[in-house]
């Protein structure tokens, strides 16, 4: 009969949806809510496309248009079900504890990063061997092992993977997303080998823009390798371009010298790292990404501008108490009328604490009073 074996495959794919809609139920239903809805409603138009394929074939639609749709079908519903997969997972390793409460922060921190920009991310952080988002499934996954409150900040960059092409506009007869047409223009004039770099240089850019020194930090101090600090590879600069970059960012929105310090230090520990290395800067930042800094820039305020990092006068209050030993009183006397700090003010604070900290000990003890301070706002709910 014909259409026989593709009845069979879709009949199999509707089998593969219920299953997989079974499955999404396996996660707790506090992190459930987070993505309920998107998984519900994408789960159920994919079974309204896959229905009416059976309705075609019952109607004799010649099989040769229909198997193209099923390819498509297949290839939409195999994003999902990754994604429900991973969710799967990273439900069950937070709710073992697994993640030492670490995604929870994380979370918090994108839902404050993200309540500032008009796309709505509707997912949850996952464990994973680095920090990354996967364009297929929306995951945002955190480096294990790590987990410390110190690695926060680079789920900002992350962040900035997503938003930066969620961003659209209505250009009448067209949806516009206006980074692809930034990364188009910057193309024009960019040999190809460079166009990754662009990603990568627009993501650190959205998090020094809506995090503060605070992202330029955690690279300089504890993530950029400075033994490879001249090369980049296929889908990454190399290190000292991107703290050229995260520097440059940093310096256009540090116009009444808030930033100095943390930007100082900043460059100081990453010129220092790259002395002893042997791989000191000797460029910084070059055409053509020097003007995609600048084109970056203009993005942000054009299409995130409600985003922009401004609670650096916070951020000095707080960090003074940092690496006190009575620093603990600094949480009783927020846990009145007037709430709990934000998590970008606490992350931030923490990384300005931590440049002026003498010893190893030192650090640990500013580490373990910041996110102290971060689990008391989030028990407050008022992030």
């Amino acid at each position: 009969m014909s259409g026989g074996l593709l009845r069979t495959r879709v009949e199999s794919l509707i089998g593969q949806i219920g299953a997989a809609r079974t499955s999404g139920q396996a996660i707790g239903p506090e992190l459930r809510g987070r993505v309920a809805t998107r998984l519900t409603t994408a789960f159920h138009l994919r079974g309204v496309e896959a229905r009416e394929l059976l309705t075609e074939i019952d109607d004799g639609v010649a099989p040769t248009t229909l198997w193209p749709k099923l390819y498509r079908l297949q290839l939409e519903l195999d994003e999902l079900f990754e994604e429900t997969l991973s969710l799967v997972e990273g439900a069950a390793l937070r709710a073992a504890r697994l993640d030492e409460g670490y995604c929870q922060l994380a979370d918090v921190l994108l839902d404050e990063i993200g309540g500032k920009t008009p796309v709505a991310w509707d997912s949850f952080t996952v464990l994973g061997t680095e920090e990354i988002y996967a364009r297929s499934t929306r995951v945002i996954r955190v480096r294990s092992p790590g987990r410390s409150f110190w690695d926060l900040p680079v789920v900002a960059h992350e962040y900035g993977h997503f938003a930066g092409p969620a961003v659209t506009v209505d250009g009448g007869a067209r949806t516009v997303h206006p980074l692809e047409d930034l990364l188009d223009d910057a193309r024009k004039g960019s040999p190809s080998a460079y166009w990754p770099w662009l990603h990568e240089l627009f993501a650190d850019t959205f998090a020094s823009y809506v995090l503060g020194p605070a992202y330029g930090l955690v690279c300089a101090f504890d993530r950029f390798d400075p033994a490879v600090a001249r090369h980049g590879t296929e889908t990454h600069p190399a290190p000292n371009l991107r703290i050229a970059a995260i520097g440059a960012a940093l310096d256009r929105l540090n116009q009444d010298h808030l930033y100095d310090q943390a930007l100082n230090a900043m460059r100081a520990v990453w010129s220092s790292g790259t002395a002893e290395a042997g791989t000191e800067d000797e460029e910084g930042l070059t055409a053509p990404f020097d003007s995609w800094i600048d084109a970056c820039m203009t993005f942000m305020s054009g299409h995130l501008s409600q985003a922009r990092y401004e609670g650096w006068w916070t951020v000095l209050e707080v960090a003074q108490h940092f690496g006190d030993e009575e620093s603990d009183g600094l949480v009783r006397r927020r846990s009145g009328p007037d709430g709990a700090y934000r998590m970008c003010d606490i992350v931030n604070a923490g990384w300005l604490a931590r440049i002026h900290a003498v010893d190893a000990r030192a650090r640990l003890r500013i580490a373990r009073q910041a996110r102290s301070l971060a689990e008391f706002s989030v028990s407050q709910e008022v992030l």
